[in-house]
């Protein structure tokens, strides 16, 4: 929770916004922003996506915070409101980077699918790369 917290201030410094300000933009409350901070509390996933929208952070970095969020998370599972991807992708991707054993911490970038690239592809501090594609097969009976 603690690190999490760091990341969330540093985030918000980097934006140059007070907690009243990032919790204005993000429609939570000031006392949620601050707990979060001090690692008084942990968020779920969609409070955690609206400070993360509040903070304007790209794609990437939202996929990140609401990853590493999940991994503190008691009750969610699911990444939200990533729209333009697969979202057997984004829900089935905590479960198995927590059946690898690979938390939050051990990742240095996250590459998403787009346009050039169907893969997921995840690179680890260790310098490893995972890629990951879902493809939905149709079952016949």
């Amino acid at each position: 929770m603690i690190r999490m917290g760091k990341q969330l201030k540093f985030l918000r410094k980097k934006t140059g916004l007070t907690q009243p300000e990032l919790a204005r933009a993000s429609g939570v409350t000031t006392s949620i922003v601050n707990d979060l901070e001090n690692g008084i509390r942990t968020a779920g996933s969609k409070t955690l996506d609206k400070i993360a929208r509040g903070l304007e952070l790209h794609d990437k970095e939202r996929f990140l915070l609401l990853l590493n969020g999940l991994s503190l998370s008691k009750r969610d599972f699911l990444i939200p409101d990533f729209s333009s991807y697969s979202p057997e992708l984004l829900n089935f991707l905590p479960y198995v980077l927590f059946r690898s054993g690979i938390k939050p911490e051990n990742i240095s970038n996250i590459e998403l699918p787009d346009s050039n690239r169907k893969n997921l592809e995840i690179t680890l501090k260790s310098k490893q790369t995972l890629s990951l594609e879902i493809r939905l097969a149709q079952t016949s009976k």
